[in-house]
This record gives C-alpha cells, structure tokens and sequence, in this order.
C-alpha cells in the first residue's frame, strides 16, 4: 500500500468536507494532498439565453468562488497546507485524469451532496469515478472519529483477491486493526450445497451440520489465504454465511459497527453498472461508512 500522493474530489457539500478532513488526518496523514474542484460547464439553453450571462462569464465567475472556497479549506485541513486545483469539463473526467497526471495513489470523494446516508443514490459522478479511476477510490461516507479500527473485507476467488489483501494486511497494520473477512455465498450455491445434504443425510439434523461444516471448511480456507498475504492472525476472524454479496456486506458492517469496507474491483466497468446488482454497487450504495475500493495494479480503464 502506497499513499505519497491523493486526490481529493471536493464540492463544497458538508459530506465532502467530512471526508476530506478524515482521509487527510488520519487515513494517509503524510501524503502530499490535492484538492480538485471541478467546474461543469453551463448548458446555455436558446430559449434562456437573453436572460442569463454568457457561459464563458458564468464559468468564470464559478471559478473565483471555488478558488476562495478551496483556499479557506486548504487553510484548515491538515498541517501541510494542500495544493489545490480548479478544472473545466465533466467531473469524473477530470478528477480521474489529474489522478493519473499526478500520479496519485488515491483519489478520495464524498457521496453525493448532502443527501442522508445510507442512500439509494450515489450519485452519478461519484459513481463514473469508482468505476473509471486507475486507482483506489475512498468513498468517505460517515468517517470516523478516528482512523479505522474495525475492517470488514469480503473476500472471493478472483484475480484482485491477492491485491485486496496486500492492502488489508498494510491497513490493519497501519491502524492497528482488527480485521473481519467476508466470504458469501449465493443463493444458488448455497441452494445446491443444502439440497445435496438433504438428498444425502439421514435426518433433517444431519443435513444442516453437514451445511454448517461446509461454512466453517470455507472459513478456514479464507483463513489459510490471509496467512499467505502475511496478516496477523492475532488480528484475523472469517465469517462465511449465503445470501446476496451486497447486501450481507452492508448488513454485517453496520452489525458489526464496521469503521471501514474494503472491496475489490474485477475490472473498470463493473463496479457500479446501471443495474445495481453488482457486489460493489450494492455496497456503494448502502454503506454507512467508509469504503475503500482497491483496483489491480495496470488495469486497462474503460472510457464512458
């Protein structure tokens, strides 16, 4: 895990400030931070336009404010005054972009605006940049007081799972965290392991130890991973249950009081696709707190 340098996508909303107060002093305390505010250029309707300034004197006079906005934020965010930046285009465009011209090894957003947390909606610019950036985003939802004491981590067989957990292994041990991992089963799966235990066992007792001996064996095989990833085991516990990915996730955060999420991303474009089905999608949007969505070194990122 490597944190020299992050961007900070800010709107002035209180969530984002929230968010940037807590990535700066206490997730990566020592990076070199950015602050970027991107200016969306005004539509000019026709019918409008007699009773509005021309575009160019809008986007101007847009640009002064977020200049005075960013300077009073930077005064006060963290020790080492942050540089900032103002840019003109779409905004996950130019958030993602600086990112890469900096290269930065995190860029940090807030969800949308103010709206109440948990919400049904990301909001679409938070949502192109998780999905876009070629590098980890921090979704600042609902920050902690303090840096990240308890981490949740769900974990699958997939290319990015050994990613996922060099970054936990580096989180846990920079916050001297405890660490949940997360394995879910489906519904179909779990369907299918239940039916064959019923087809099988002698009783209907027999058949659910056997189902519950098949989530321990899957929690101790998550177990064996992270011990090859080098995490302590001191800090180390696994849960295995069925259900939908998503939702299990959100769901055991918050009973767990959970101060941090970390996801993998299997590739640009699915991590918050239209239909909201996706793991990462569904935790998006329902978390109440923090997540980190961590990327695979080199991945190829798709163009909207």
């Amino acid at each position: 895990m490597k944190l020299d340098r992050i961007v900070i996508g800010m709107d002035f909303s209180d969530t984002a400030l929230k968010g940037a107060k807590w990535a700066s002093r206490f997730f990566a305390p020592s990076a070199e931070v950015t602050l970027v505010h991107v200016v969306d250029r005004p539509h000019d309707p026709a019918f409008g336009r007699h009773l509005v300034p021309p575009p160019d004197v809008i986007e101007a006079q847009a640009c002064e404010y977020a200049a005075t906005r960013l300077h009073d934020v930077a005064s006060f965010l963290s020790d080492a005054p942050p540089r900032f930046e103002i840019r003109v285009g779409k905004p996950y465009e130019q958030v993602t972009t600086l990112a890469r011209e900096l290269d930065a090894d995190l860029i940090v957003i807030g969800p949308h605006g103010d709206r109440p947390r948990p919400s049904k909606f990301l909001g679409t610019t938070a949502e192109r940049i998780v999905r876009t950036s070629p590098v980890p985003v921090l979704v600042a939802t609902n920050p902690p007081a303090g840096p990240p004491r308890t981490l949740l981590v769900p974990v699958d067989d997939l290319s990015i799972t050994p990613t996922l957990l060099d970054w936990t292994r580096d989180l846990a041990e920079a916050f001297d965290a405890s660490v949940t991992l997360l394995h879910v089963w489906s519904n179909a799966v779990y369907g299918h392991v239940a039916s064959m235990s019923y087809a099988t066992a002698g009783s209907e007792g027999e058949a659910r130890r056997d189902i519950n001996r098949e989530l321990h064996d899957a929690g101790v095989h998550w177990l064996e991973e992270i011990a090859r990833a080098g995490l302590e085991r001191r800090r180390v516990s696994a849960a295995v249950t069925y259900g939908h990915p998503g939702d299990v996730t959100v769901a055991t955060a918050a009973s767990m009081h959970a101060d941090l999420i970390v996801l993998g991303r299997r590739g640009s474009g699915l991590v918050a696709p239209a239909l909201l089905g996706s793991t990462v999608g569904a935790v998006l949007h329902g978390a109440a707190c923090p997540v980190l969505v961590v990327t695979e070194a080199g991945e190829r990122v798709e163009t909207i």
